[in-house]
């Protein structure tokens, strides 16, 4: 196999047969790859190719080799797998931010028990159990902010999942980066990604309803990423901006500091959900956003990588129950699985996904959690049986939610499956830019 490139035409040569595609081969590895690619092409060990839709940017903390690894490891029952692909964990409910309005998911439940939090013994446990039984990616996520858990904080459950041989990431607003054990947390090799969302005071205490100043934020994730330097290591920081009408304007500015203090991937979200927690944008403010998108994409270079969103800014989600998601089953509830404190007792729940935290509190579909109050040791088990023993199947999902927050992980799986068939699991995945991406 032999891949060359032409200015607009990605050329694959398998024996003497040649395939060619509109766009550019993207290499190096997956932290370079992130946000440049859209598109796989596979290759069969018979030497058939087919091309699909990738996810938008990179499966960071994991990586498409993760995903190859998976697949083969559970070609004889992707249906119902063994393990999930990635675990998000969230530590606790408990959170600086006072007030993000509609632009947090969990705000609605976390009010009920604002300090729960699942002890750190028993998510050792849990990370155990799950790289044990073939899980690879773990996302320490919120619920609360996970920095507010002393085990987090002080680096030891990354250092756990590190040693487990697991890929991990560490999602954090940044208040407590200052006061947290940055030489751990740097030697656990976590994808730290923080919430940039503002570069002026007045704006991020609007937007995440705290006094903490985005100075002190900026200058911890540049300590950070200064102990990262020294000892030399491939990861990279992350920053994400979620756009609202609240701090569209700071975008530009936001990812020129984060270039500054050493950040290396930069990736501005949606606020993603039913159109009642989106924010309303005008006609005159949307075609401001699409000039600074096109400003912030400017700014991508090898050592600062950039990912905007490739649909409009405005364009509602895919909703599941009006057939606008050709899937099988819900993949991302296959391959993904969220684990979140319950009540106030230390024990835990898992749910379906993020769209379901707190079990959909506040939200138009409430579903019930997969499971609670389980032994950390056992509950890769009960995350198997919930796919019989639940009111609704992965396969009936992708008819039934009113709104889906990862539709693009869903088609993307579909089609990557579809085209690798059932003839071999043996198959590869080269990384295409298409020329004409959607936006």
């Amino acid at each position: 196999m032999k891949i060359s490139q032409t200015d607009d035409e990605a050329e694959l040569i398998i024996g003497n047969q040649r395939h060619r595609f509109r766009g550019q081969w993207i290499t190096g590895t997956p932290w370079e790859r992130f946000g440049l690619y859209n598109a796989y092409v596979v290759v069969h060990a018979d030497g058939t190719v087919a091309e699909v839709t990738a996810h938008s940017g990179e499966l960071v903390p994991g990586a498409t080799e993760d995903l190859i690894d998976y697949i083969k490891e559970q070609w004889s029952n992707l249906d119902q797998p063994t393990a999930p692909l990635t675990l998000e964990i969230d530590p606790t409910n408990a959170c600086l931010s006072r007030d993000c309005g509609t632009r947090c998911f969990s705000a609605a439940y976390r009010r009920l028990n604002p300090k729960a939090q699942i002890d750190g013994p028993v998510i050792a446990d849990l990370l155990t159990a799950f790289a044990r039984e073939g899980g690879k990616i773990v996302r320490f996520d919120g619920g609360g902010d996970p920095l507010l858990h002393r085990d987090v904080r002080n680096g030891a459950l990354l250092g756990k999942a590190k040693q487990l041989g697991l890929k991990s990431a560490l999602l954090t607003s940044g208040e407590l980066l200052a006061s947290s054990d940055l030489p751990a947390l740097a030697d656990s090799d976590c994808y730290l990604r923080v919430s940039i969302n503002a570069c002026t005071d007045s704006t991020r205490k609007a937007f995440h309803g705290n006094d903490c100043s985005a100075k002190s934020v900026f200058d911890a994730v540049e300590r950070f990423a200064g102990l990262l330097a020294n000892k030399g290591t491939c990861v990279p920081v992350g920053a994400s901006f979620l756009l609202d009408t609240l701090n569209f304007r700071e975008m530009l500015d936001c990812a020129k500091i984060c270039r500054t203090i050493g950040i290396r991937h930069f990736s501005v979200r949606r606020v993603l959900g039913p159109q009642s927690l989106r924010p309303n944008f005008t006609e005159t403010q949307l075609r401001e956003v699409e000039n600074l998108l096109e400003e912030v994409s400017s700014l991508n270079a090898p050592s600062f990588r950039v990912f905007v969103p490739w649909r409009p800014v405005d364009e509602p989600d895919l909703a599941p129950r009006s057939g606008s998601i050709p899937a099988a089953q819900c993949w991302q509830s296959t391959f993904k699985t969220i684990i979140e404190p319950f009540a106030s007792d230390q024990t835990f729940r898992a749910q379906l996904c993020g769209r379901y935290r707190g079990c959909g509190m506040g939200q138009a579909l409430q579903l019930p959690a997969l499971f609670q109050k389980e032994s950390p040791v056992t509950w890769v088990h009960r995350w198997r049986d919930s796919f019989d023993v639940y009111p609704h199947s992965r396969g009936e999902l992708v008819r039934f939610c009113p709104s889906c927050i990862d539709r693009g992980f869903i088609l993307m799986i579909e089609g990557l499956l579809n085209a690798v068939g059932k003839k071999s699991a043996d198959f590869s995945l080269l990384h295409l830019k298409r020329s004409c991406q959607p936006r």
